[in-house]
């Protein structure tokens, strides 16, 4: 099978120096994309460099801003045809409506920023990659009515299935649900299982 990998968080941009992001660093979709490589799949993989450091053995686009991930993914699917599709990204779902240009001072009393919620770039991979199978990824903070709001985000998306995560959980060890289509369940404890 081809296949491409997403991992890795976001950036968003608040002025020349400051962003905005998550803690997330691709060390899910990185291991996914190896194990699936060992396996016999071709395997891309669109990852934020900040995130692991320096990727050998597979073919790899980078990304760090929340536009440049939106672009490179758009140009992959359009230029390849994939049979599968894993995005694990953890993508920014705010934007600032505007970047403040230079430095923002660090006397200033108190700042506002103003944010927007971004496009949901999941439904812009479902409708590029039709035909592929399309996994997502979904985090809460905890268990409690995770596997409903993933399987609520996996219909809204037209996704295939989603790994529910709860941070509680990762901050455990790792452990995850997918859920597909049919709503079948099913609990992982290894990323390994994933595969």
């Amino acid at each position: 099978m081809k296949i491409l990998v997403t991992a890795g968080s976001t950036w968003v941009k608040i002025d020349e120096i400051r962003i905005l992001t998550n803690k997330f660093r691709g060390v899910t979709g990185l291991k996914i994309a190896r194990g699936l490589q060992k396996k016999g799949h071709v395997v891309k993989l669109l990852i934020n460099p900040h995130c692991t450091g320096k990727i050998t053995g597979i073919p790899v686009k980078y990304f760090r801003y929340f536009d440049e991930f939106k672009n490179a993914v758009t140009s992959m699917l359009k230029k390849d045809k994939f049979d599968a599709i894993i995005h694990s990204a953890a993508v920014s779902d705010y934007i600032l409506l505007r970047t403040l240009p230079g430095k923002v001072s660090s006397g200033k009393p108190d700042l506002t920023l103003r944010l927007w919620p971004a496009e949901k770039i999941i439904k812009r991979i479902k409708s590029l990659a039709r035909g592929s199978l399309v996994i997502q990824f979904k985090l809460e903070i905890e268990r409690e009515g995770l596997i409903e709001k993933a399987y609520r985000s996996l219909i809204a998306n037209g996704s295939d299935a989603v790994v529910a995560n709860a941070l509680d959980d990762l901050k455990k060890g790792y452990s995850c649900f997918l859920i597909d289509r049919g709503r079948k369940v099913k609990e992982v404890k290894s990323r390994t299982v994933l595969i």
